[in-house]
């Protein structure tokens, strides 16, 4: 085997270690990715109304959900746009 060869077979194993690794950090990386996404979407409340602010139970504990703005044309505002 000349030197050439060698050089060659070493520069494809390398390359080979090196894409076999970038695939490896890739899948943490969309793994770790999936995992604060989930958390995040785990820790929120849909806010399923509109009106005074009222504390939703959640995962994460009670959460304060709702709109403190008047809607417009409420009655307990006392006046109308």
């Amino acid at each position: 085997m000349t030197t050439s060869q060698r050089n060659r077979r070493h520069t494809a194993t390398v390359w080979r270690a090196a894409r076999r690794a970038a695939a490896a950090l890739r899948a943490i990386h969309d793994e770790q990715a999936l995992m604060w996404e989930l958390f995040w979407q785990s820790n929120r409340v849909a806010v399923e109304r509109t009106g005074p602010l009222a504390w939703t139970p959640s995962l994460d504990g009670p959460r304060l959900t709702g709109s403190h703005l008047p809607l417009p044309g409420d009655p307990g505002t006392g006046h109308t746009p």
